[in-house]
């Protein structure tokens, strides 16, 4: 029988083993997978009764919070849940506890094949990896469960988008392509081959420096300008749907293939600031909003301050009033752990800090966008996906190249802001090794390439498009919206892939871990964009006096406020303060968020005209009229210029009809001491909010026509 122990902290394999345990798996949450060396476990019971009666062994004992049995429906994997309903004879992946040697690869499988007989179809017989595919009838799959070498036992997993569905020139004949719609991203990238089919009459591109000779162009500056342009090939090829309306693209050739090594140079004297700069003020000019950047540094973010590039981002982004979404950076194959350990340990290798994100997409002004993977299975081109190909991470998990944060500082600031699909990682057994790909076919991210129509790869360089897209898209729907106001929509627009992480009692250091990694979440385009009667997004778009704070009442209908269900209040706020790269405070000012009821506004008013302009700020009211439950809290975000927070209130006493129908937000302004000399002028500083009511248990409420004619007023 194999025992599950969840212990305080880490438990070696020397003191298992004096235990009479042999050391199977563990988890990054110091529960431990073993196996007495008896079957009864007679030694082990043994020692933890002593335990109890006399203390001895306390070293060891006293870390363990549980020991428990791990039975058959902890062996069940995705697809056979209890709920699911089965039809045999089925095919199954069987995955054993990882052995340290072939012999004990081979102990490992023999029971599993005893059992499975004429029902094998394929195995990974790698000893970290071992794996068997077999189509079992219901009597198998029973004694699978109960086979204490059995780790999990699983339905295979599929890739996302069969290869089959997009390689080979018939691809083209079986889109639906739609007219275009409005909307105008910008792509500086490496060059875009205009000619493709699907690009036809949607971009119009210029060169930094214009009138050089260009080596031919990469499959990169394409794959991007596609992305950017329709968002998602991937959906409409899997379920032979329309692509979505595409957008112009106004793509600037900035860089170029170094000597046929795949790595992107500025091929020019003129430092990669300038060249950024005159990109983007060219893009500006053309009458574009929304750039797009996937070109980062290898390395990540060092400090003590930030690069050039960076600072002039921020600026611009303030300037010019524009959205410059970023890549966050790919963590190299040499900085990653040994094959083994990857895929035992995604994605805790990210929080190494080799792995914080890169330059320039450290910029705070700037939205950072990272990668989550779409597909969890590899595949040949030819459709097939044996057991042999293992996908690193799983569906929605971050992709194990894309890198995390923090931000430019250690503490209060988020990056990377978002995330969205950008590909993953795929090991492939051979003889003597396992070899890792980032173009696999059946899990990479799939847009435009030449010579085919279509090509794969992965990167967070193929996740950054897809949300300028959908800022871009929010500047099209709404033409008078400032950058502030579109990060902002974008930000609020965002879910967690992880959905367990939204829950009140998630742990915090999961949740931070999960901050570092995701963001806010992974952005859609059409929450970005429309209310629903059941959820309701209201706006601000404005500024505000240095050193001040401004009140803004948020209507909270009665029918929204009572009774239990799954509600969430959710506030962006973003603001782009001026930036000096040599100072310790990078930003010049901080701004915060706080959300208070039961108060009335002439109150709540006096209490707020009595805090200083600068200084230590008086207390604030506490208990329940202070609503504190808003996650992440208000220091995880404070030196973050998008700041996404939200209230899950799935309690029926969490919101009280009593406490009336408006809620008050407050928002502050704090500049740092630099500011005053640095930027006399700055007085005012513009920020937007989207405020968020959401009732997802209720969807046949309408809370959208209650408010409807207060949404067109200021919040």
């Amino acid at each position: 029988m194999v025992f599950k122990i969840s212990a305080e902290s880490r438990l070696t394999d020397d003191a298992l083993r004096n235990k009479g345990l042999q050391h199977l798996g563990e988890s990054s949450g110091w529960d431990y997978f073993v196996l007495p060396h008896d079957e009864n476990a007679t030694s082990f019971r043994s020692a933890l009764d002593a335990y109890r009666s006399s203390d001895r062994g306390k070293s060891f004992f006293a870390l363990v919070k549980d020991i428990e049995p791990y039975g058959p429906d902890d062996r069940r994997g995705p697809g056979l849940e209890p709920h699911q309903t089965l039809t045999f004879p089925l095919l199954v992946d069987i995955h054993l506890w990882p052995a340290s040697s072939g012999p004990e690869a081979r102990e490992r499988l023999a029971p599993v094949r005893a059992l499975l007989r004429e029902q094998e179809l394929g195995a990974d017989e790698q000893p970290t990896f071992l794996l068997v595919r077999a189509s079992v009838d219901e009597a198998t799959l029973g004694g699978l469960l109960v086979l204490p070498a059995v780790e999990r036992v699983r339905v295979p997993p599929s890739p996302y988008l069969s290869p089959t569905d997009w390689i080979g020139p018939s691809a083209l004949d079986e889109l639906d392509q739609p007219p275009s719609r409005s909307g105008v991203v910008g792509v500086i990238d490496d060059g875009v081959l205009t000619g493709h089919p699907l690009l036809a009459g949607l971009v119009e591109s210029f060169e930094v420096p214009a009138g050089r000779t260009w080596v031919p162009p990469t499959q990169h500056g394409t794959m991007v300008a596609g992305l950017a342009a329709y968002g998602d090939f991937e959906s409409a090829l899997r379920e032979g749907a329309p692509l979505p309306s595409p957008i112009q693209v106004v793509a600037a050739r900035v860089v170029e293939d170094s000597a046929g090594t795949g790595t992107a140079t500025f091929p020019t004297a003129m430092p990669e600031h300038r060249v950024l700069e005159s990109a983007i003020r060219e893009i500006h000019r053309r009458g574009t909003k929304v750039v797009n950047i996937s070109l980062s540094d290898r390395s990540r973010y060092a400090g003590p301050h930030v690069d050039h590039r960076t600072e002039i981002l921020d600026r611009l982004a303030r300037e010019l009033d524009i959205v410059v979404v970023t890549a966050s950076g790919n963590v190299s194959e040499a900085l990653l752990p040994d094959v083994e350990q990857l895929h035992a340990g995604h994605p805790d290798h990210l929080l190494n800090g080799e792995c914080r994100v890169a330059e320039p997409a450290i910029a705070a002004n700037c939205l950072t966008v990272g990668s989550v993977a779409r597909s969890s299975q590899g595949a040949h081109p030819d459709g097939d996906a044996p057991p042999q190909l293992r996908a690193v991470a799983d569906a929605n998990q971050v992709s194990p190249f894309s890198r995390s944060g923090p931000g430019f500082r250690t503490k209060g600031s988020i990056k990377p802001d978002v995330v969205h699909y950008g590909g993953n990682l795929v090991s492939q057994a051979t003889l003597s090794r396992r070899t890792l790909s980032n173009s696999n076919v059946g899990a990479a991210a799939v847009s435009l390439g030449f010579p085919d129509l279509f090509h794969a790869s992965s990167g967070t360089s193929f996740a950054a498009p897809r949300v300028a897209r959908i800022a871009a898209v929010v500047r099209a729907e709404y033409p008078e919206a400032s950058a502030n106001l579109t990060r902002a929509l974008v930000g609020l627009s965002a879910r967690t892939p992880v959905p367990h992480m939204t829950k009140s009692n998630a742990k915090a250091a999961d949740v931070a871990k999960h901050l570092r990694l995701v963001g806010y979440g992974l952005p859609d385009e059409q929450r970005a964009i429309e209310s629903l009667q059941h959820r309701v997004v209201m706006t601000f778009d404005g500024d505000i006096k240095t050193n001040t704070s401004v009140i803004h009442p948020i209507p909270v209908p009665e029918q929204f406020a009572v009774g239990k269900s799954d509600r969430t209040i959710a506030i962006a706020l973003a603001y782009d303060p001026p930036t000096r790269r040599f100072r310790r405070e990078y930003l010049a000012s901080r701004m915060r968020v706080d959300l208070y009821r039961a108060f009335d506004l002439d109150e709540l008013s006096a209490i707020m005209e009595k805090q200083p302009s600068n200084g230590e700020k008086l207390s604030l009211p506490k208990g329940r009229r202070r609503v504190q439950h808003l996650k992440p809290s208000s220091g995880t975000v404070l030196h973050s210029t998008l700041q996404v927070r939200r209230w899950r209130a799935s309690h029926a006493r969490s919101l009280d009809p009593n406490d009336g129908e408006t809620y008050y937000l407050v928002v502050t302004h704090i500049s740092e001491p630099w500011a005053e000399l640095a930027e006399p002028d700055y007085d005012r500083q513009r920020y937007a909010l989207a405020v968020e009511l959401e009732d997802r248990g209720r969807q046949q409420i309408n809370i959208f026509d209650r408010l409807r004619e207060r949404i067109r007023s200021t919040v």
